[in-house]
């Protein structure tokens, strides 16, 4: 591909701006002839910059810290709820300690009457997670059971004056219990005309049943009680655990129905072990 010459007028064009540009750089060079322009540029440049900073790199910024500062008030928050709940937890024990023979008395009535024909030994709560029991899925409440024999406890049931509140799932210097509402908890329950196996609803003082109308024909009613079947060989049966407090229809043959427990894992920090049945 050839090359074109430069014309005469292109070659006076770049001698002229050759010259010009040497003039202008010796001019500046000697005499700072463009001080105040180059300092207008570079004021103009700061001022650029800071104006970009304010409405870019700032709003991000305090966005930022708005971000950091209200995920510091979330987890002071939750640690301030759980310390309340500890505290709350800790002076309902307390509180609860002069009451040791009236809840020791309270728990034998109830078995006496219940016609638990098992020996049952005294225990007193330990700990108890109440940010779970009322927020999450996992129920459990720890106890010191007073025994000096050498007993497995693990599958005993455990009862406060009210009824039955879980099953002992592991035995330690301080015992796990697993209350009724927790989700992995299932027991077998029958009422007049039904029978299902519960299983723990993850709420506090509900459990939840479906049966099969295919099976149990008979309707169910609201405020019907439903016991202990004494099925599985951890519960004694014919123990009332609650009454139907919701009923709701999954499909043309199933039901869905909430249970209401009489017995509240809160109501004393005192609880019998039963012995396993």
């Amino acid at each position: 591909m050839s090359r074109v010459a430069p014309t005469p007028r292109s070659k006076v064009l770049y001698f002229f701006c050759i010259a010009l540009s040497s003039f202008l750089l010796y001019l500046d060079i000697n005499y700072k002839s463009f001080e105040s322009t180059k300092n207008l540029y570079k004021s103009f440049t700061i001022s650029s910059s800071y104006l970009l900073k304010r409405l870019t790199i700032d709003p991000l910024n305090y966005i930022f810290e708005i971000s950091k500062e209200k995920s510091k008030l979330i987890e002071e928050n939750k640690k301030l709820k759980k310390e309340l709940d500890n505290s709350f937890i800790a002076n309902f024990i307390i509180s609860r300690d002069s009451k040791f023979f009236a809840d020791d008395s309270a728990i034998k009535r109830f078995i006496n009457l219940n016609n638990i024909n098992k020996p049952f030994h005294l225990a007193k709560m330990n700990s108890f997670d109440l940010e779970k029991y009322l927020c999450c899925s996992e129920h459990r409440m720890f106890i010191k059971i007073f025994y000096d024999e050498d007993i497995d406890f693990v599958g005993s049931p455990v009862i406060n004056s009210q009824g039955i509140i879980g099953q002992i799932i592991y035995d330690k210097s301080i015992a796990e219990v697993l209350l009724l509402t927790d989700i992995s908890h299932v027991m077998p329950i029958i009422s007049k005309n039904h029978f299902c196996n519960a299983k723990g609803s993850g709420k506090p003082g509900v459990i939840t049943c479906t049966y099969s109308k295919l099976i149990w024909p008979d309707p169910l009613e609201i405020g019907q009680e439903f016991f202990s079947s004494g099925l599985g060989g951890i519960y004694p049966n014919n123990i009332l655990i609650g009454n139907v407090s919701a009923i709701n229809i999954i499909d043309d043959n199933n039901i869905n129905f909430d249970v209401n427990l009489v017995a509240d894992p809160l109501q004393s920090i005192y609880v019998g072990v039963v012995e396993g049945l």
